[in-house]
């Protein structure tokens, strides 16, 4: 609103009446609405599903289904490659709720997803197995279990990442804190591990050079260090399988460089935990190389977009937690639609925004999204005044 007013000014009020922020937020849900239930297709003949929840808003979650192209495009999912076929809020879905709302999908598409990707959490995978449906794991989550199994329950893996947490609250806000690990994250902590394993690696390449201070500080490094070494290679060795998979897409020929640079670089000359890695994601390779119908084709194995996608949305929704999950999430399919700037030109916006009411979207509410107890309070209240 502020950057209207000052065009306004600068243009000496010939930009007219400056709408409100609730009038602007309104045209986003209507434009929203409208793309939702008007292209809600994907365009590819042949697609593929992406599902996941989102985490805790104040007691809800929601769920959401993406459309993308079940063959690989030769680079990454974007934005502007998703389309947005099912959302739903609720205090919790288990697998038969997950059943539902993809049959509720495939209804309203006209058609079956080729496969779907999603994590590994029980709720999920059960809905999809219940939907008979072919389950791809999404290729960041699998690795991530193959951490945990081989090093979660490792006593000097366990000693040192508590130590690093330990350190990170002692040094904070001393003249020692410049050179702290990056913080470990307490969610999904085994995807999100590489940064402390490079940071570690990275000590103990510069540690001679350190002043005096900062080595007594960080001498508990060096009781590490073949832990962090070989940490190094298994993280490496993750990091191309993924890149590989994501921007090469998962078929035959990837999913064999891939078993070949495991089998030279983690199995080879491991010890027993690091072979155990190795072993687990080659497991993961061969069961879901299996699931491939031929071998030309080429499929989508990461569900990073989705996560991308929740991203979006938490950064533009009100920092408010007691709303919960609103109709704001309408922002999610308009974001999809208009991400690539090209698809502007052939957006109908006034036609849109002339054919949803706002009566619409209470709705869509009512449908698709739990009470809002703070909307609930303020009626309350009006009718005390």
């Amino acid at each position: 609103m502020k950057i209207l007013e000052i065009f306004n000014e600068a243009l000496e009020g010939k930009c007219g009446k400056i709408p409100s922020y609730n009038t602007v937020e309104n045209w986003m849900k209507k434009l929203g609405l409208s793309t939702y239930e008007n292209d809600s297709k994907p365009t590819d003949k042949k697609f593929a599903c992406i599902i996941d929840e989102s985490i805790m808003v104040n007691r809800e979650k929601l769920l959401l289904i993406l459309g993308i192209p079940a063959n690989h495009l030769g680079r990454p999912i974007k934005h502007e490659d998703v389309t947005v076929i099912g959302m739903k809020s609720s205090g919790g879905f288990k697998g038969d709720d997950i059943k539902q709302e993809i049959e509720k999908s495939i209804e309203g598409i006209g058609a079956k997803p080729e496969y779907i990707i999603s994590d590994q959490a029980h709720n999920l995978t059960n809905g999809i197995k219940q939907s008979g449906l072919l389950h791809h794991i999404d290729i960041s989550h699998a690795m991530g279990t193959c951490f945990k199994h081989a090093y979660g329950k490792q006593p000097d893996f366990m000693n040192f990442t508590a130590l690093l947490g330990k350190i990170r609250l002692q040094y904070q806000l001393t003249d020692k804190a410049y050179l702290l690990p990056p913080n470990m994250r307490s969610i999904a902590r085994f995807m999100n591990f590489h940064s402390w394993v490079d940071w570690g690696n990275k000590m103990l390449e510069s540690f001679d050079k350190l002043p005096e201070k900062m080595q007594e500080a960080y001498a508990f490094i060096l009781d590490y260090k073949e832990l962090l070494v070989e940490l190094k290679v298994a993280v490496c060795a993750v990091e191309y399988i993924e890149a590989v998979c994501k921007t090469e897409g998962f078929n035959l020929a990837t999913c064999n460089k891939c078993k070949k640079y495991i089998m030279q670089h983690v199995i080879g000359n491991a010890n027993n935990r690091r072979a155990m890695l190795g072993i687990e994601i080659l497991e993961y390779l061969k069961e879901h190389e299996a699931k491939l119908n031929a071998s030309y084709e080429s499929r989508n194995i990461s569900s990073d977009i989705i996560e991308s996608t929740f991203g979006v949305f938490k950064q533009k929704k009100s920092p408010n937690k007691l709303y919960g999950i609103t109709p704001f999430v309408l922002f999610i399919p308009l974001h999809a639609k208009l991400e690539n700037k090209s698809a502007t030109k052939s957006f109908n916006f006034k036609e849109r925004l002339c054919n949803v009411k706002l009566k619409d979207i209470d709705a869509f509410a009512k449908e698709h999204m739990s009470i809002n107890w703070v909307t609930e309070r303020t009626k309350q209240l009006r009718k005390v005044s």
